[in-house]
């Protein structure tokens, strides 16, 4: 009798009945994580949303295969543990192969995150350029504008805030850092000496005080395209500032009249993009101290935006004795204004919607200001015709 077959029996029958037990764990993990819930990974970035539950009327209507069709959708979008499985495939793909070809995402040599869509890298190394005739239709749309506002007695500032890369080069990818000019000249800078060659309308330039203010702290997150906390502070003393000009009744907003502590936070949404669970470290959260004046704010859900955006609407009430008022249109940059603007008016309607200027709401809510906040990449690919003719101004 040959013992050594005789003993590779067992193990053979082991190894068989531990790949038939794997083999059912992972058939059932998919439908014990649907019951359970027991995934806990936060969902990854996707361009869509989830597919809704199937309709149990098409069911009793007699449309069979509209039912079907439904359901397998559902399932394909809610199966058990699918975020951890999108996450896995996600990180293995940018760690074991480097393949970075699926995200819009540009990583520099500290791990910041930078966004690379909109033509990020023609726009960052001063290639893509306003045409004179694109120049003057921004100077055209503007001065319209802000001489609407002015017949109503209403004044007008327009700030772009700066993109991440341009107060954090070197924190770029080092081939596009090597591959910038000397003297880069954007669409930005186009646009500023022109209109102070050829126009009066009051524009804000924030990337000297933002490049001033990251020498004491970080003013953007590394794991996300927007600024933090800190960096929308200082762009909103400095619209405060910029105001004074305008209405010198207007309070200062002090750095003082806040304490910064830096906090841990979740990654931001190029993080999420990437499909990573990398911390943010430079968010900021601010603590008034208990002389301020804080804000009320609430939901505007009865304002509609004329581009018939679904954006996020919000009014602002300070209870302390101010008394200007503001109207902000703005983009998602400016939602770090909503808590500090408040401080120095008495009211202000924040829009979110950057495109927006939209005269009913204006006249309606008699602000003494309109402030226009719209991101460079947002400035840089937005058609200044589409504004111009969308705002009906004579």
């Amino acid at each position: 009798m040959n013992t050594a077959n005789a003993s590779e029996g067992p193990r053979r029958a082991w190894a068989t009945y531990l790949l038939i037990a794997v083999f059912l764990v992972l058939l059932w993990a998919p439908t014990f994580d649907a019951i359970f819930h027991v995934d806990g990974s936060r969902a990854a970035g996707e361009n869509r949303l989830p597919a809704g539950p199937p309709d149990v009327r098409e069911l009793r209507a007699g449309h069979v295969q509209k039912f079907i069709a439904a359901s397998e959708a559902y399932f394909n979008d809610h199966f058990g543990f699918r975020k951890k499985l999108i996450r896995l495939f996600q990180n293995w793909k940018l760690g074991l192969f480097h393949d970075r070809s699926v995200y819009k995402v540009l990583i520099g040599p500290n791990q910041w995150l930078f966004i690379g869509e909109e033509q990020m890298v023609e726009h960052y190394l001063g290639l893509a350029k306003f045409t004179p005739e694109q120049l003057q239709t921004w100077q055209t749309m503007l001065e319209k504008r802000r001489d609407w506002l002015a017949a109503h007695g209403i004044k007008y500032l327009f700030v772009v805030p700066p993109d991440k890369q341009d107060i954090y080069p070197e924190e770029l990818p080092l081939w596009l850092q090597k591959a910038a000019p000397a003297q880069r000249h954007s669409k930005l800078d186009q646009f500023l000496e022109h209109m102070k060659a050829h126009s009066t309308v009051e524009i804000l330039d924030l990337r000297a005080p933002l490049l001033a203010a990251k020498q004491e702290a970080p003013v953007y997150l590394r794991e996300d395209t927007h600024w933090n906390l800190l960096g929308g502070f200082i762009a909103c003393q400095e619209v405060i500032k910029a105001l004074t000009r305008q209405m010198p009744e207007l309070p200062p907003l002090p750095r003082e009249d806040f304490d910064w502590t830096n906090v841990p936070a979740a990654g931001g949404d190029l993080a999420h993009m990437l499909g990573t669970e990398a911390p943010e470290k430079n968010y900021f959260k601010p603590l008034p101290k208990p002389s301020v004046s804080l804000p009320v704010m609430h939901e505007a859900t009865e304002l509609v935006s004329a581009w018939n955006a679904h954006k996020s609407n919000v009014v602002t009430e300070n209870p302390a004795p101010l008394t200007a008022t503001a109207m902000v249109f703005h983009d998602s940059f400016g939602n770090a204004w909503r808590q500090f603007l408040g401080c120095s008016f008495k009211r202000i309607v924040f829009m979110g919607e950057n495109r927006e200027f939209n005269q009913r709401l204006i006249l309606d809510n008699h602000p003494q200001v309109v402030i226009n906040e719209i991101l460079e990449r947002y400035f840089n690919t937005q058609d200044p015709q589409e504004l111009l003719a969308h705002d009906h101004l004579p």
